[in-house]
């Protein structure tokens, strides 16, 4: 089911239907607004281009947070087979002990 959603960027009212949840969109929305006051005060801007500005930023943060999330879960991955190595050797020793234990 799709909301109705009104969010004000900059002063300019945007109306939208979402299938979000209002206050989550609201929360973006308030966002973006503060980011869009902070380009546009530091220079000369346009709406159309403070957007533009912050539409790149926020690409740039996703693909690296993307890249990141990729490490980590490679780095898991490591950790995973680590963790199976250590396991298989522990089984080992355990039995390595009870035969040591039966021969004596």
């Amino acid at each position: 089911m799709a909301n109705r959603v009104v969010i004000t960027l900059a002063g300019v009212r945007y109306p939208l239907r979402t299938v979000e949840d209002p206050a989550y969109v609201n929360t973006l929305a308030g966002e973006m607004d503060i980011a869009l006051r902070k380009v546009m005060g530091e220079g000369n801007l346009s709406l159309s281009e403070a957007l533009i500005l912050i539409g790149l930023e926020y690409l740039d943060s996703y693909k690296k947070a993307d890249v990141n999330l990729d490490n980590m879960r490679s780095q898991i991955a490591e950790y995973m087979d680590a963790v199976k190595q250590a396991e298989s050797e522990l089984a080992e020793a355990k039995n390595e002990i009870k035969r040591l234990r039966k021969k004596n």
